[in-house]
């Protein structure tokens, strides 16, 4: 029997193997995989640990011992006196043991049971009589048994339950074992060599006995010196009394048990690294075709593994093992005709369109070609394979899958002719890094890209490299960055005469700019962008300048224009029959009609919107709406379900890898629990998409959370802690020129003051705000701003300057149609002109001593916590949050030639 002291792990298989053990239903219990896999070791420790047997016998079988052989030892051992079995004639032994296996509860355990067994699977030397009336005994006895293969009649056995060890060791386990086998080293070092021989207990043990061999001293024995072999599996030593044994080895037994077709068919399907039918070995093989059977006897061999069906009524499916098909491929043999015809049926069996419903298993055609393409090194046909489901693949968010299947190309190719190409599975790298919110690595692949189309002097990749170093830059805040490209790939594009890639720089650019909050400027380049897509008839990109333009006046607080221009838009992606366009364009109009407090109208446009994402499998776009839905029901008021459509959206943020995406979701979450008033769960939330934004270098999005964070503890009434917040936030926009959000964080920054009581600081925080919002034209935020210091007048008895501040916000939101702050202005204005008839003309100045009017004031306006939670606090927390979100600026991407990508 194998040594039980270096037993390590199998824990599942023990358990499996003693559950069966004590089913009276159970009498055969079978244990089968490759050599070397440790079946003899796991059912010896199973044997030996078994409790509830009158007697148990273990015979190892590998010499060929024949049943009688057996019987007669098994007889003595299981209680049978030596000289009645003595006086047995051959004939009697097996009569006489199924008659002693009978009379009790024993349990018999035959190892290495290949060895009586035939090449084609029959008995050998009378195992099949003895096996034949075993089962059909009734007995309480249980049969044991372990080999690599089984009799071909196993699945005739009543009674019997059978499994399949097919995995290696952990590499954590495979370490122990080597501790246990002497071996000195550290964890890692012991875990890293098992995990190289895939955990295998045989490989394992030759090693160490290898080791023990050549260094005498334990503290020698170093995985180190195991460099010198280059293949660890053909590691000679002793193995269980037996010389010169290696993995491979007992491997090479198995192999040269099969027939000549038979080692073929192993052969040819040993290129396929995943599942396959009798129909896909037979494409490999041609002739004579492939039957269930043929592969059936190879299963049973333990060379092949059976897989559940994926129907009922489904082929039946197999694979290898790993180990067998890497000891399969090293022997020498020419693979490449197998490679070019699995090319042949993938490619013949792939979707030519993709179903918005589609998984990823929809592409399985493709990157099994793709596989095999690389495989034998074609790796521009490879490319090509992987840019033919690019789009879908994007737009289903399976941003990791792209960076796994683009990842080879980049590593094993070295391209000469194919420059160009290469140059695009840069590109494509960069984006799907991008998505994936991991800047520093998109932005290295893109500069990459850059250099080889300057290299090869291709202007038009060139500009599109450009394009995407600038959008790379711009997610992470760095917007001057980001302009600099984009006005590099301007002045290409213009140079060569590309108008559609001039168009592309100018609505970049705009995009940049209006991140900048600098709203005039990022206006002029998207009318240009639009004249340029008007006059060369791209229908598509007039839409999405039309987008563009609502969001820019959208940000200005000027709505009606805003809804115009997407409205536009919708107007052409509808005639176009542009699906995911339209779904941006009613995402848009559904974000201004809430910046206009018309929430049932915003809900029912992002409802149609996510609608026609769930129909086209646009998971981003999909994530996208959930959060608007969610925005707009909290600002509704209606709380559960904000937090379902946020945690929805979340969800899928985090399921496409989108970092980016996540945090934004976490923040809408913590800002329907800030309207709650569950002040923990949403600066938790805040923290979440805080630490995300730093990870990825996102200084906009970090600023943002930080805007979050000192809301919450405003409404907590730390306000200390939120002032803190807020210049943090201050401190990063000016650093990154986003003029917009410097305004907000020093309009919220005004907020806590007043809440503090400290007017004239509130005051002179309102004024700066206001002064950036009159130089950005940003008329919501101008109007916010005075209203805000309207109050901080008003506290300081300053009720004229008040009455004005109000009346100026007034006018302002009455341009803009803002239904719900004219009602809040007129409000307030009414309470000033209260206030005034009973005052004195003359209104008192800042500094002041308490006027004998303050009782009347204080009795007319709402209380401190309300003017600076209600009518101050809520509406910033909801201006802020869409200046968070900045969905409107993500516009739909245009395929740069058929491999590339880049933003509008």
């Amino acid at each position: 029997m194998p040594d039980l002291r270096i037993f390590q792990g199998r824990e599942t298989e023990l358990s499996q193997l003693n559950t069966w053990l004590t089913d009276p239903a159970v009498s055969m219990v079978g244990i089968r995989g490759e050599g070397g896999i440790g079946k003899s070791t796991l059912m010896a420790k199973v044997f030996a640990e078994s409790l509830g047997f009158a007697g148990k016998f273990w015979a190892d079988v590998r010499t060929g011992t024949s049943i009688s052989a057996l019987a007669e030892r098994s007889l003595q051992e299981l209680g049978v006196l030596p000289e009645q079995v003595r006086s047995l004639e051959e004939k009697d032994l097996i009569p006489r043991l199924l008659r002693q296996l009978q009379q009790g509860r024993y349990l018999l355990a035959i190892d290495n049971l290949e060895s009586v067994l035939t090449a084609e699977g029959d008995w050998r030397g009378g195992y099949e009589d003895f096996l034949d009336g075993f089962q059909n005994l009734g007995s309480e006895s249980v049969l044991l048994l372990a080999g690599r293969e089984y009799p071909q009649k196993y699945h005739g056995w009543r009674h019997s339950r059978w499994l399949t060890v097919d995995q290696g060791l952990t590499p954590s386990e495979g370490a122990a074992l080597l501790e246990s086998l002497e071996v000195a080293d550290t964890i890692e070092n012991r875990a890293t060599i098992s995990e190289q021989v895939q955990g295998n207990p045989l490989a394992l043990s030759l090693i160490a006995g290898w080791l023990r061999d050549e260094y005498r001293q334990p503290a020698e024995r170093l995985v180190c010196h195991l460099s010198q072999h280059t293949d660890l599996f053909q590691l000679e030593g002793k193995h269980r009394g037996e010389a010169n044994i290696s993995v491979d080895r007992v491997l090479q037994w198995s192999v040269d048990r099969l027939t000549p077709a038979q080692r073929y068919l192993l052969t040819q399907v040993s290129v396929l690294r995943r599942a396959f039918e009798a129909e896909l070995a037979t494409a490999l093989v041609l002739e004579p075709p492939v039957s269930d059977p043929d592969l059936h006897d190879l299963e049973r061999r333990s060379l092949l593994q059976e897989l559940p069906k994926l129907k009922p009524d489904g082929q039946r499916l197999f694979q290898l093992q790993p180990r067998i098909r890497e000891f399969v491929q090293k022997q020498g043999t020419d693979l490449t005709p197998a490679h070019e015809r699995a090319i042949v049926y993938f490619w013949s069996q792939r979707q030519t369109e993709f179903a918005p419903e589609d998984t990823h298993a929809a592409i399985t055609e493709y990157a099994e070609t793709f596989y095999h393409l690389c495989q034998l090194g074609h790796y521009a046909d490879a490319a090509a394979t992987v840019f033919a489901c690019d789009a879908f693949l994007r737009r289903r968010g399976y941003y990791q899958l792209l960076v796994d299947l683009y990842t080879p190309l980049y590593t094993d190719w070295q391209p000469t002719p194919e420059q160009q190409t290469y140059a695009a599975v840069c590109t494509n790298l960069g984006n799907a890094y991008k998505s994936l919110g991991q800047y520093p690595q998109a932005i290295a692949f893109h500069r990459q890209s850059l250099a080889i189309t300057r290299e090869i002097g291709d202007r038009n990749s060139e500009a599109n490299s450009l394009i995407s170093l600038g959008n790379a830059y711009e997610s992470l805040g760095q917007y001057p960055q980001a302009i600099d490209f984009y006005q590099q790939s301007l002045t290409i594009t213009r140079e060569i005469g590309a108008c559609h890639g001039e168009a592309a720089s100018l609505g970049n650019l705009g995009i940049a700019y209006k991140s900048l909050g600098q709203y005039p400027q990022a206006i002029d380049f998207y009318q240009k962008s639009l004249v340029i897509k008007r006059k060369i008839g791209d229908r598509n990109g007039e839409a999405n300048s039309l987008g563009n333009l609502g969001n820019a006046y959208q940000s200005l607080g000027q709505y009606p224009q805003a809804i115009d221009f997407q409205q536009q838009s919708l107007a052409i992606q509808r005639e176009i029959g542009d699906r995911n366009g339209k779904a941006n364009s009613l995402c848009n109009l559904g974000n201004a009609y809430q910046s206009l407090g018309k929430y049932p109208q915003a809900i029912e446009f992002c409802q149609q919107s996510l609608t026609i994402q769930r129909e086209i499998g646009d998971c981003q776009g999909e994530a996208n709406s959930l959060c608007n839905l969610g925005n707009a029901y909290q600002s509704l008021g209606q709380y559960p379900q904000a937090i379902n459509f946020q945690q929805q959206s979340l969800a899928i943020q985090r399921e496409i890898g989108d970092r980016r995406g996540e945090a934004t979701s976490l923040i809408g979450l913590g800002n329907t629990y800030v309207s709650l008033g569950q002040y923990p769960q949403a600066i938790n939330f805040y923290q979440q998409s805080l630490a995300i934004q730093r990870e990825i270098g996102g200084r906009n999005g970090e600023a943002n959370s930080l805007i979050g964070l000192g809301n919450a503890y405003a409404s907590l009434g730390q306000y200390p802690q939120a002032i803190n917040f807020y210049q943090q936030s201050l401190a990063i926009q000016p650093e990154i020129g986003d003029r917009n959000g410097e305004a907000n964080s020093l309009c919220n920054l005004g907020n806590a003051y007043q809440s503090l009581g400290k007017y004239p600081q509130a005051i002179e925080f309102c004024q700066q705000s206001l002064t950036i919002q009159r130089e950005i034209g940003d008329r919501h935020g101008e109007g916010l701003s005075l209203f805000n210091m309207g109050y901080a007048l008003a506290r300081l008895n300053q009720h004229y300057e008040a009455l004005q501040s109000f009346q100026q916000a007034l006018a302002i939101y009455e341009a803009l149609k803002l239904d719900y702050r004219v009602e809040q202005c007129k409000t307030a204005i009414a309470e000033q002109n209260q206030i005034i008839a009973v005052q004195p003309r003359t209104a008192p100045t800042i500094g002041t001593k308490r006027h004998k009017d303050d009782d009347l004031y204080t009795k007319s306006l709402p209380t401190k916590r309300k003017t600076s939670a209600a009518l101050s606090s809520r509406p910033m927390q909801n201006w802020w949050l869409w200046f968070a979100v900045g969905l409107a600026d993500r516009t739909p991407h245009l395929v740069a030639k058929t491999v590339s990508t880049v933003r509008t």
